[in-house]
């Protein structure tokens, strides 16, 4: 059932929370492989930041089965970079992509984030044009170069 909140849409069978149990770190770990590292060879080299406070993970559940997963690394200058963001490929196309950024972007908000920022691949940038984001340079604070696979895109929040 879709119910609003101050005239924003939201299900009300969806929750969003950081990773914290076991279960939640391994079907993470699962949609990071399934998705991103085991199509391309390799071997998530980014597990360390599960354990970093710089890094963010969060996990969206419908009902109690968890759906879609988000990295979030925090930077300076308020702002933030979506590193992973992936809906189960079972429950896409059913309005939880949106919803699960949104809630993301909101709770941002709340830790004094104002901008956040993604390398979209090139079969997702519609959708997060679809969501406020418009293409806009990444600049990582750590200077690693862009992607070149990739569109920078960002979304003031």
């Amino acid at each position: 059932m879709i119910k609003t909140i101050g005239g924003t849409p939201y299900n009300s069978e969806i929750r969003m929370q950081k990773c914290t149990h076991y279960s939640e770190w391994e079907m993470a770990k699962k949609l990071r492989n399934t998705y991103f590292f085991d199509p391309l060879g390799l071997e998530d080299p980014y597990t360390w930041t599960f354990n970093h406070n710089d890094h963010v993970h969060l996990c969206l559940y419908h009902g109690v089965e968890m759906i879609g997963y988000a990295h979030i690394q925090l930077w300076p200058d308020h702002r933030a970079a979506l590193r992973i963001f992936v809906i189960n490929e079972s429950h896409r196309k059913k309005g939880f992509g949106s919803q699960f950024l949104h809630l993301c972007e909101r709770w941002l908000k709340t830790q004094g984030v104002q901008c956040l920022h993604d390398e979209a691949r090139i079969d997702a940038v519609k959708f997060y044009r679809q969501n406020g984001y418009v293409e806009m340079p990444f600049q990582d604070p750590s200077g690693e170069p862009p992607s070149l696979e990739d569109v920078a895109m960002g979304k003031k929040l």
